[in-house]
């Protein structure tokens, strides 16, 4: 495929280009508002039935979404970092992107975010399954999987 940049590319494979970057900004977007506590920008990256699978629980619409994520003790502090994107067409209106995660998690007495915690490395590796469809004009995450691969040994 040609590079999105080229002026020459059919009106059909710039839209599949900005589809693509649209739907890793979505997740990547939807990751950011999480690592920043920010639960209720998280609504605008997703579909009112989001189901995110994770390791630990299935998360099922945004009513338990919101209450998970309010559940979250105040005194974690969370970064991912979001790499090797790949995507599919499942049709113009449907698109799954892979991607990889590195996650670093620090637990303390009380999180300050404008504070540097010291960190001892990541905590988790893995991938995601995002899948993504078009909904009021804007890519939104319909469903997560979370897979992880590697987890940091507790010392």
């Amino acid at each position: 495929m040609n590079s999105p940049s080229n002026s020459n590319l059919p009106a059909d494979e710039v839209t599949q280009w900005l589809a693509i970057l649209a739907c890793q900004h979505a997740v990547v977007q939807f990751m950011g508002f999480f690592d920043m506590r920010a639960w209720s920008s998280m609504e605008q990256c997703v579909t009112p039935e989001i189901e995110w699978q994770r390791p630990d629980v299935t998360i099922r619409g945004l009513p338990y979404l919101r209450e998970t994520l309010n559940a979250t003790p105040t005194n974690i502090r969370v970064r991912h970092i979001i790499s090797n994107f790949q995507h599919t067409f499942n049709n113009p209106n449907e698109v799954v992107i892979k991607s990889y995660f590195t996650v670093y998690r620090m637990t303390g007495d009380e999180v300050n975010t404008n504070a540097i915690s010291t960190l001892v490395g990541p905590v988790s590796m893995g991938r995601y399954v995002d899948h993504l469809v078009l909904q009021d004009g804007r890519w939104r995450i319909k469903r997560k999987e979370t897979f992880v691969d590697f987890r940091c040994q507790p010392n």
